[in-house]
């Protein structure tokens, strides 16, 4: 990879830490890109770099963090996904 790829993508994880860690703050919809970019240390101008809207970047940081949650696993993913959705959710139980 090179230097360049390497720090794009570790901007974009920056924000995605940012923003998670607005939400525990606060909601969405009163997260502003100038939030994100200041907890992140980046320039407003490098937030639209990587994304057009918040929306982009929730997007990402949910996916980010699903595969971060997989990968805890040892199991195939989709074998996971597979056994969670065959599963139904009983009261007072989570599978």
């Amino acid at each position: 990879m090179k230097r360049s790829e390497s720090k794009y993508f570790n901007t974009a994880l920056c924000m995605d830490e940012a923003l998670i860690a607005l939400l525990e703050l606060k909601d969405l919809e009163y997260i502003t890109v100038k939030e994100i970019c200041e907890k992140a240390g980046v320039n407003r101008s490098t937030f639209y770099l990587h994304y057009e809207t918040i929306t982009d970047l929730v997007n990402e940081a949910m996916e980010n963090v699903n595969k971060r949650f997989l990968s805890y696993f040892t199991q195939d993913e989709n074998d996971f996904i597979a056994k969670i959705n065959s599963k139904k959710l009983k009261e007072g139980l989570c599978f």
